[in-house]
C-alpha cells in the first residue's frame, strides 16, 4: 500500500523546482549534490533495466533533473534514442547544454510526452501527490514502465516527498519489483557504504543505535509493462 501523505502541502511545483535547479544558494540541486545523487541511483537502475545490451528503441528518462542519468544509460545501450523530461524550464536549458548531443530535452506534462518503448521514472514518483494516476498516464505513452523510489521511507518523510512505497504497492498491476541499496559508483563510495553500514551495524546495538537500513539509498525498482494498464480502466 502507498503511504498518503497527500493531504500536507506539496511544494513540488514547476517554480519550486526552476529555483532549486537555476539557483546558487545552499538549497540549490547542485549545492546539495543532485548530479551525482542520479548518478547513483541511475547506476543501480541501468543495471536493472531488462533489454538486451543492442536495444534500439527509446528511452524516456521522465523527470530527468539535470540529466545526468543520460549518458550512463547512453553507455549501457549505445543504440538507442534517449528523450529527457522535466517539469522544470530551467532544468531542461541546462540539460541541453550539457547533454544535448546526445538526447532530447523537452519541458512537457505527462500528457503530452511522445509515445516510446521504455520510460524510466527515478526518485519522481514520491513527489506527487497524484502519483496512482500518474502512473496511469504513463503506461499509455510506454510499453515498459520501470519506477524507483525510496523503500519504505518512514514518517515523517523527507519535505519533498508526500508518498511512502513498499513491496506490494503496485500488486495490482502485477509489478516486477527488486529492493536494492545503492551504495555508490567509485571505490571510495562503495567502501564507506559498507563501513557505514554492516561495519557500524555490528556495533550500533551495543550503543543501544537502532540499525542502519539504508535511508533514501534504500531503493525499489517497480518494473510494469503497459499492457497490464488495462486494470486500471
Amino acid at each position: 500500500m502507498i503511504q498518503d501523505l497527500s493531504n500536507i502541502d506539496n511544494i513540488n511545483s514547476k517554480e519550486y523546482w526552476d529555483d532549486r535547479f537555476s539557483s546558487t544558494n545552499g538549497k540549490s540541486w547542485r549545492a546539495n549534490s543532485g548530479e551525482n545523487q542520479t548518478k547513483l541511483f541511475a547506476y543501480e537502475i541501468v543495471k536493472r533495466l531488462k533489454m538486451d545490451t543492442d536495444f534500439h528503441g527509446t528511452i524516456l528518462d521522465f523527470g530527468c533533473a539535470l540529466g545526468d542519468a543520460i549518458p550512463i544509460y547512453k553507455e549501457r545501450y549505445p543504440n538507442a534514442q534517449f528523450i529527457g523530461i522535466d517539469i522544470s524550464t530551467s532544468a531542461i536549458n541546462i540539460c541541453n547544454q550539457k547533454f544535448g548531443n546526445i538526447a532530447t530535452f523537452l519541458t512537457e506534462d505527462v500528457d503530452s510526452i511522445p509515445s516510446v518503448d521504455v520510460i524510466v521514472m527515478s526518485n519522481v514518483l514520491e513527489h506527487l501527490s497524484d502519483d496512482k494516476d500518474f502512473v496511469k498516464r504513463l503506461l499509455r505513452k510506454c510499453k515498459d514502465l520501470y519506477i524507483a523510489v525510496p523503500y519504505e521511507e518512514k514518517a515523517p518523510l523527507h519535505e519533498e516527498h508526500v508518498n511512502s512505497y513498499n513491496l506490494h504497492t503496485f500488486d495490482y498491476l502485477n509489478a516486477e519489483k527488486e529492493v536494492y541499496l545503492c551504495r555508490g559508483y567509485t571505490f571510495s563510495q562503495i567502501l564507506k557504504s559498507y563501513i557505514y553500514i554492516e561495519l557500524k551495524n555490528i556495533i550500533r546495538p551495543f550503543f543501544k543505535v537502532p540499525l542502519y537500513k539504508g535511508g533514501l539509498n534504500r531503493q525499489i525498482l517497480f518494473h510494469i509493462k503497459s499492457q497490464e494498464a488495462s486494470v486500471l480502466h
